[in-house]
């Protein structure tokens, strides 16, 4: 069939560039851990949530370290996602000499973005980027995996360093400790699982660019199970997906999958089905934010707000 045939051939030329990518990766990532300028968190890596009952009880927390002893200047940025819309890039600092430490409280994150602390919510995300130098003048980061259409700017080259820039192999793997790209998110005080059954508007939907238009809202009831909800038709509905049950941990508000093994995500250029799902709720907002997996595809991404 030519479905077959274009699967096939999309296929062939994805592992070329895989392979290609994956080669010219592992040449930079060894050159950086070698000799590279590294900067890296001391002990362990920052915590990816931080939980507060109120905002101005924040304080986010580390050391940063020059694994290689190569660096000439580590320059820190950060940008932040506040009421669901994304910030400038909004410089912190420049450090030439390691180890620094630095504490951050909501006023300093609110006087580094120029806002006000009461601006600030629950739900609201921090993102920290950052380049180093060594001290022959080369520049690392991390950076030039920020979305500069995101960001309102439509030039690629504003985002694009002149430098070794790193990869997405130490950029996602924990155990490096890498202090170019980390993040955090306030968490909601509590998990209120009464607040959960309603009509949400999709913030945004990733496979609405692959599928089509999914629709603008979709329903969430209670259970099948305690501790769990239900997304109706799941993320795709208008694809006859199965609907998408949940679990919540009602501590933190992180999500699992909840449903039985074999349930449909999606039936075109598929069946995929629901392997595993991230993400976190937080029912102080009415917001579900979650990543489903489905074995041999890209992740999707869904992200719903309550009316």
């Amino acid at each position: 069939m030519k479905i077959n045939k274009i699967i096939i051939i999309f296929v062939s030329i994805l592992s070329i560039i895989t392979s290609s990518c994956s080669d010219s990766d592992k040449d930079n990532l060894d050159g950086l851990i070698s000799d590279g300028a590294f900067p890296k968190f001391a002990q362990e890596v920052p915590p990816t949530t931080i939980g507060v009952t109120d905002i101005n009880e924040l304080v986010y927390s580390f050391d940063i370290i020059d694994a290689n002893n190569t660096i000439s200047l580590y320059d820190l940025d950060l940008y932040a996602i506040i009421g669901g819309v994304q910030t400038e890039i909004f410089d912190v600092d420049e450090f030439t000499s390691f180890p620094v430490s630095l504490t951050f409280t909501a006023n300093d994150l609110a006087d580094i973005l120029g806002i006000e602390v009461s601006d600030i919510g629950f739900g609201d995300n921090f993102f920290f980027t950052a380049t180093a130098t060594t001290k022959d003048g080369v520049v690392y980061g991390g950076s030039e995996r920020l979305d500069f259409d995101d960001l309102g700017d439509e030039d690629p080259s504003n985002f694009i360093l002149e430098g070794q820039n790193v990869t997405d192999d130490l950029i996602d793997e924990d155990g490096y400790r890498q202090a170019f790209e980390f993040d955090f998110i306030i968490l909601c005080p509590s998990i209120d699982f009464s607040t959960f059954p309603g009509t949400y508007n999709v913030a945004f939907h990733r496979f609405d660019a692959f599928f089509g238009p999914q629709g603008d809202t979709r329903e969430v009831i209670a259970g099948p199970g305690d501790n769990q909800i239900t997304i109706l038709g799941g993320a795709l509905p208008l694809d006859g997906a199965d609907d998408l049950v949940l679990e919540i941990d009602p501590q933190t508000g992180n999500v699992s999958y909840g449903g039985a093994a074999g349930k449909i995500h999606f039936n075109t250029f598929g069946p995929g089905n629901y392997d595993a799902v991230t993400g976190l709720v937080f029912t102080c907002i009415g917001k579900i934010d979650i990543q489903i997996d489905s074995d041999g595809f890209i992740p999707n991404f869904l992200v719903l707000e309550k009316q």
